[in-house]
């Protein structure tokens, strides 16, 4: 039988031979997260950071993993999983040659919340991999899903996503340039530069950015001119391999009075759903929020508020 150091060779041939037959995105999304954890009686086990994460992996990669470990042993190994859960507040920096790492005070973005970091964020099956794409975005801006898009309902966390990432990337690498805003905001500013002739700042400043997080696509519609701006930004930034994120409370396929070559773009890279909260994550969301504000709360309370309160987030607080 292998010893553990061939069980692990064997599953880092294994995971390079997968990494042929998918595409980065999908790579980066499944495996980057992924360790060896150790090997016991025929058993690979890798540490993943959540139960969506061991399920999909399963459902997805599993038998061809296995068949390709048989091929490289000639043992018939299996694959298990142990669930921890990744480091938010020290996510893995890009990989680079000569790379800083900074210890000064958390610098404030002054169109960002500093409340909306990663690891404020309750984690559920209804946000599972929204973070984790989220995540990889913000460890590796305009190369990990570009553009993205997140939609869902009112008060499921579009906004703290994305201002997360605008949070991680502000101070984990603050030689980038990261600018948030919602649609109105823009709209309201691109109109003001018509007013005042200022066109050129306008469009530096938003196709200086290297991280663009913009909310409420949904409010574009009818918006000619705005429209019309935005797809010229999104080209210049797109062709520069800047990082766009954008929110919606809907698919972009049910937004209306919308350009088909602006869908077109929106719909280019990763679309990612956030659905409600379950009853456990409304339970694990409660819990934290009383434990943020030092209150104390009966446990009954709680159940009574998170089986009656099930449409968002914002409801539950």
């Amino acid at each position: 039988m292998a010893d553990q150091w061939d069980y692990e060779a064997f599953w880092n041939e294994a995971r390079e031979r997968i990494r042929d037959t998918i595409t980065r995105q999908e790579y980066d999304t499944w495996f980057a997260n992924m360790t060896y954890h150790g090997s016991r009686q025929g058993i690979i086990e890798l540490g993943v950071p959540s139960t969506f994460y061991r399920d999909q992996v399963a459902q997805r990669f599993q038998p061809v993993l296995e068949h390709a470990l048989f091929e490289l042993s000639g043992l018939r190994l299996k694959l298990a999983y142990v669930i921890h859960r990744v480091s938010q507040t020290q996510p893995a920096a890009p990989a680079a040659p000569a790379a800083t790492v900074r210890v000064d005070a958390p610098r404030r973005h002054r169109q960002l919340n500093p409340d909306y970091t990663f690891e404020r964020l309750v984690e559920g099956e209804g946000n599972t991999f929204a973070l984790n794409a989220a995540m990889a975005i913000a460890k590796n801006p305009g190369r990990a899903y570009n553009p993205c898009l997140v939609y869902g309902g009112v008060g499921l966390g579009k906004t703290h996503l994305l201002q997360a990432i605008g949070n991680w990337v502000h101070t984990s690498l603050p030689d980038l340039k990261v600018v948030y805003v919602t649609v109105e905001t823009f709209t309201n500013e691109f109109i003001q530069s018509i007013k005042e002739k200022t066109g050129h700042r306008f469009k530096n400043r938003y196709r200086s950015a290297d991280v663009l997080l913009i909310d409420d696509i949904q409010f574009l519609q009818g918006k000619v001119e705005t429209q019309q701006e935005l797809f010229h930004t999104f080209n210049a930034l797109y062709d520069a391999n800047k990082q766009m994120v954008f929110s919606s409370d809907r698919p972009v396929s049910e937004l209306m009075n919308l350009p088909d070559r602006l869908i077109n773009r929106f719909e280019r890279g990763l679309n990612v759903d956030l659905q409600p909260p379950t009853y456990e994550t409304r339970i694990a969301i409660v819990t934290r929020k009383i434990e943020e504000r030092g209150l104390s709360l009966e446990r009954g309370i709680v159940e009574l508020i998170c089986r009656n309160i099930r449409s968002n987030v914002r409801d539950l607080e």
